[in-house]
């Protein structure tokens, strides 16, 4: 009987899956399931703090290899007052959305992980929100992917730089100046009703929403999703 590898994913809807195409699916078709066990603990709406309150669960799968991808909501919650004050409250977040904050939660999830498991651990920076690099969206994006590095350093764990190759297609095809994300919320239940209810491809609502690696200005299309499992697959797996 073959003991097979457990990989754990952390997130909220980009690792989740369901209204982004799943960059676990497609690690999945590169990695097989004759060495590997996937746990996807990922749930739509988490920020850092949230992942780091339901750690129990995926502790007790001790997994072999631990992806970890979330912050997206921490930064729009912190650019979004309203926003932030809404998540607070349903997500039952105790402080506000800051990079301080959001670094600390960050470093519990990977303090905890290394004390509790034996795991390896890839930190992912953070997809672009947006297809204009310099809008709001991706300059803060900036200053949360350049602690998250950090923070990989200080830890003596993996970096995808997920951010750093979404950027870079973004400028070999449009300069980094596409589409801003505007209305996005909008845009998700669009989304999902086309996908779902009327069995649109994601990729096909990215491409009508005039994106090159999004659906929505937040969720992965196929490119998008493909850029983030090759990450993985090349810092984690190939040898």
């Amino acid at each position: 009987m073959v003991n097979k590898k457990k990989i754990l994913f952390l997130g909220a809807s980009i690792t989740d899956g369901k209204i982004s195409v799943s960059y676990v699916k497609k690690l999945k078709e590169k990695l097989g399931t004759d060495s590997f066990d996937y746990f996807n603990h990922a749930v739509a709406g988490y920020e850092a703090y949230n992942v780091l309150n339901k750690l129990d669960k995926a502790v007790k799968i001790n997994p072999d290899y631990v992806v970890l991808l979330v912050g997206t909501n921490d930064v729009t919650s912190s650019l979004d007052p309203v926003l932030g004050q809404r998540t607070r409250k349903w997500k039952h977040i105790p402080h506000e959305p800051t990079l301080e904050n959001y670094s600390k939660n960050i470093t519990c999830i990977i303090e905890r992980l290394k004390q509790e498991t034996k795991s390896q651990i890839a930190l992912a920076s953070l997809p672009v929100i947006g297809e204009n690099l310099e809008s709001i969206e991706n300059t803060t994006l900036d200053k949360y992917n350049s602690e998250l590095k950090k923070i990989t350093k200080a830890q003596n764990i993996i970096y995808l730089p997920v951010n750093e190759r979404q950027k870079s297609y973004l400028n070999d095809k449009i300069g980094g100046k596409g589409k801003d994300c505007i209305n996005s919320t909008k845009l998700a239940f669009q989304a999902l009703f086309k996908h779902y209810l009327l069995f649109t491809s994601l990729d096909s609502i990215s491409y009508k929403n005039g994106f090159l690696l999004l659906t929505d200005g937040i969720h992965q299309n196929s490119i998008g999703a493909g850029i983030i499992a090759s990450e993985i697959f090349e810092k984690l797996f190939e040898k």
